[in-house]
């Protein structure tokens, strides 16, 4: 992340040319003036659940003994709070062919952060993410067209995500007596993208549309090592991709420079098998194979588009995230009906 702030010197150089759409993009005179060059495409929607991008949630959400460190036997839901820090580090970008066709390359790193900051005996770590690869390729075809502006086309041969649950947690966990006291989602996939309608022009209104593939590199979702409980009782068999659709519409730009922004996502993804609250005791505890699930995550809110600057941190946005389906973060991706909505912070 310190590097990418670094980039914000060089993204100011071209921040008058990146506001104006296809003009937004000067031809590159040569590959080595491309290094380092902030691309004003390729970049996360605001649905993305897993956004390169910094993002804070305060949300409300459905509790579950899973992750209740405190034992709130009687609340259904409970506050939380949930930062996600991600970039995506420009290492070249240029145009050719008169500027209809642009390349970019980029390598994105995220980590998200759980916390339950309204238990005050402890407020505890509940679980961390982080996804990291090596470099994304993209490819944009600007068409000119009122209509359909332009198509991308992003490739990131390979990326890995690992998750770890809190130590506190971990620990209660051994005290409830369950079968599992960690569960380890740690996964190598490659990511297709296919993108109608990047939203070059950042401050024009725009109708974008997004879908994603990740298919694993081999082996499963997660694993259970020996230390870390009763692996029989998990049976990690679900089909070896995940798949997204993604919409985002962005409103033209005020005089003051506000925006406003609403961004969907339906995902399909692996829904894990095994009971996080079985215990050692349990003579017959339930088994199930893995199956697969729906997810809905929504953003509606507005941005605040800094003047003459437009590269990365140049906007802020504040608005209300929803999200229903299999709880998206580390070993609780095996808790089906997992709710939130909260306010959401984005700085982009």
């Amino acid at each position: 992340m310190l590097f990418a702030l670094a980039t914000m010197t060089l993204s100011a150089e071209t921040a008058s040319e990146n506001r104006r759409g296809l003009n937004a993009s000067s031809s590159v005179g040569y590959v080595g003036s491309g290094f380092f060059r902030y691309a004003p495409f390729g970049h996360s929607l605001y649905a993305d659940v897993h956004p390169n991008m910094v993002r804070l949630d305060v949300p409300y959400g459905t509790n579950n003994k899973a992750y209740d460190w405190g034992d709130h036997d009687n609340a259904r839901f409970r506050w939380g709070i949930l930062g996600l820090f991600g970039f995506n580090l420009p290492i070249w970008y240029g145009n050719v062919v008169d500027e209809r066709y642009a390349i970019s390359v980029t390598m994105a790193a995220s980590a998200n952060l759980w916390m339950d900051l309204f238990d005050f005996r402890t407020s505890p770590i509940v679980d961390t993410d982080y996804r990291v690869g090596i470099p994304t390729i993209t490819f944009l075809h600007r068409l000119g067209k009122k209509g359909v502006k332009n198509y991308s086309i992003a490739w990131s041969p390979f990326k890995h995500e690992s998750t770890h649950i809190g130590d506190e947690l971990q620990i209660k966990n051994v005290d409830r007596g369950y079968a599992l006291k960690r569960v380890n989602p740690s996964y190598n996939y490659t990511e297709f993208v296919f993108t109608l309608n990047e939203a070059e022009d950042r401050y024009a209104e725009n109708h974008c549309v997004r879908v994603g593939l990740m298919v694993l590199w081999g082996g499963h979702w997660y694993n259970i090592d020996p230390w870390d409980g009763d692996a029989s009782i998990a049976t990690p068999k679900s089909s070896p991709w995940e798949l997204y659709l993604q919409y985002q519409y962005q409103s033209p730009t005020s005089k003051h420079g506000f925006q406003g922004v609403a961004s969907a996502e339906i995902r399909n993804r692996a829904l894990y098998g095994y009971d996080l609250t079985a215990l050692k005791t349990d003579p017959n505890p339930v088994r199930k194979a893995d199956s697969r699930i729906f997810t809905f995550n929504i953003f509606l809110g507005a941005r605040y588009n800094m003047p003459n600057y437009d590269g990365y941190f140049s906007r802020v946005a504040l608005g209300v995230r929803l999200y229903h389906g299999n709880c998206p973060y580390g070993q609780f991706r095996s808790i089906s009906n997992y709710n939130q909505v909260g306010a959401c912070l984005i700085f982009e």
